[in-house]
């Protein structure tokens, strides 16, 4: 069976990861597949941080 904490101590790591950061790597990756899942991890943590920044309601579009 698969350990889901495996997954969400890697989505928790990506979203406090610097987004440049997850951006260079995932850019700079040579493997394809692995380039892939790396823009995924980045997508991932972009969405969540947008989703933080709709929440404030400060924030104003």
């Amino acid at each position: 069976m698969i350990n889901k904490n495996i997954f969400e101590q890697l989505l928790f790591e990506a979203e406090n990861t610097n987004l440049q950061v997850l951006m260079d790597n995932a850019l700079n990756e040579k493997d394809p597949d692995k380039k892939k899942v790396l823009m995924a991890v980045y997508t991932y943590a972009i969405g969540e941080k947008q989703k933080e920044l709709l929440k404030n309601k400060e924030f104003i579009i």
